[in-house]
């Protein structure tokens, strides 16, 4: 018995959670993360790079969905394609004996780049936000928290060294959030988790942290610009406000221009940071996540990878949710100046309106009388000169006759009854017009 047609997006909403899934690891590994950004239009050229160096190992891209995967000799290159940025990621494999053991004792000295084609990685499209290099070693046996901090500490800013014991497997992982001078941010990774699958879920908590506490500061810089921008905006608002109130020297008119372009200015603001500043809101919460993940344990009188950026990614929020929250209150008062003036306007207009309705209904009033005079004037001349005729046919019939004409008399009889037929008339007219 078979199963029922698939609906035509089952195997894309299932794929979905295998986009961007941890990659298992063994010790020691190697794994250098590139954050670069991007725009839409340089997706292409990310893909012919990558088709550029398959060529160059002669090794094939295996696809799945935005993510893309080089098994190129020596090392393991995945590419994650995102909205706004792609994440390449450099898997040195532990037969490759990337992982250089100099006498120093720095296990992060010299980056093994050397893999790679040269200028490859100067082409890539877009610009290096984060550079990671992560290296994770076996948990020494016969060691401790204690020793292998003190043994690795000469590897990191001793004012920024953060070291937290991470995970159920308790392995131990040192950094120090600072761009190296070969422009690598570095990380220890001690591991005590037995299977690389928990190896490859704590190096993915970890390069996650980096990468989008990166993109999240991003809202900083375009926070400090509307920090610098929206005073003026405000005094300008105070002032249209102020002459909405007291009168002043502008209209209504000249008012509600200034507060269309005030309108118009805040909202391209708003439209132009509005996605940046969603992003970066969602990435903070990212981070902290990821964070909470590590199952973090303080070593000693060192801070932890969360205490440490907790507290300076809370202060970064702030200031861009601060910046956005202004420029959304200012947007807001904005329109309800606007609401007010037309509220004001439209109080004016209608006394206006009121007013002219009043003039409108004297000027019928008076036009009613002058015609209603017009009118008697008409019925009076028509009586008089209808009565004058009808007398001079009278008397001309009567001396016709023989008989003697009473003018006078005629005048009484006939001048009522003209008048009375003028009005009935009038009358009619009326009816007719309404």
């Amino acid at each position: 018995m078979g199963l029922p047609a698939d609906s035509e997006d089952r195997y894309e909403l299932n794929d979905e959670l295998h986009l961007h899934p941890y990659e298992p690891l063994e010790t020691p590994t190697r794994v250098l993360t590139l954050v670069m950004v991007r725009s839409d239009e340089e997706r292409a050229e990310e893909i012919l790079q990558l088709k550029a160096l398959s060529e160059a190992f002669g090794c094939s891209i295996e696809t799945s969905g935005l993510t893309s995967r080089l098994q190129c000799g020596a090392f393991l290159l995945k590419v994650e394609s995102h909205q706004d940025f792609s994440r390449y990621k450099f898997i040195a494999r532990p037969d490759a004996e990337t992982i250089e053991r100099p006498c120093s004792g720095d296990p992060l000295a010299s980056p093994p780049l050397n893999l790679l084609p040269e200028g490859w990685l100067e082409a890539l499209p877009g610009h290096l936000l984060v550079a990671l290099d992560l290296v994770i070693l076996p948990y020494p046996s016969d060691s401790d928290h204690a020793s292998l901090m003190q043994r690795y500490a000469c590897c990191f800013d001793a004012d920024t060294i953060c070291a937290s014991q991470i995970g159920r497997s308790k392995s131990l992982v040192i950094t120090d959030f600072r761009i190296s001078h070969q422009r690598f941010s570095r990380m220890l990774l001690f591991s005590r988790a037995e299977t690389p699958s928990q190896i490859g879920r704590l190096a993915y908590r970890l390069i996650d942290i980096e990468t989008y506490r990166m993109l999240a500061m991003r809202i900083l810089s375009p926070a400090r610009m509307l920090r610098k921008r929206l005073p003026a905006a405000d005094a300008r608002l105070k002032e249209l406000a102020s002459a909405i109130s007291d009168g002043g020297n502008l209209n209504d008119e000249q008012l509600m221009e200034g507060l269309t372009a005030l309108a118009a200015e805040v909202e391209a603001m708003i439209s132009a940071h509005y996605r940046p500043f969603t992003l970066a809101s969602a990435r903070f919460d990212l981070v902290l996540q990821r964070i909470d993940e590590l199952y973090e344990q303080p070593i000693g009188p060192q801070s932890t990878l969360g205490r440490f950026l907790r507290r300076r990614l809370t202060k970064a929020r702030s200031t861009g949710e601060g910046a956005f929250e202004w420029l959304e209150q200012l947007a807001n008062r904005i329109a309800q100046a606007s609401q007010l003036l037309r509220t004001r306007i439209d109080v004016h207009n209608e006394k206006q309106n009121r007013n002219m309705l009043a003039a409108m209904n004297r000027r019928f009033q008076l036009q009613l009388r002058l015609q209603q005079a017009a009118e008697m004037m008409t019925v009076a001349i028509f009586t008089y000169y209808g009565t004058n005729v009808l007398d001079y046919v009278y008397q001309e019939i009567s001396l016709q006759m023989g008989g003697v004409a009473d003018s006078t008399q005629f005048k009484a009889i006939a001048a009522p009854a003209l008048a009375a037929a003028a009005i009935w008339f009038i009358y009619r007219l009326r009816k007719k017009r309404e």
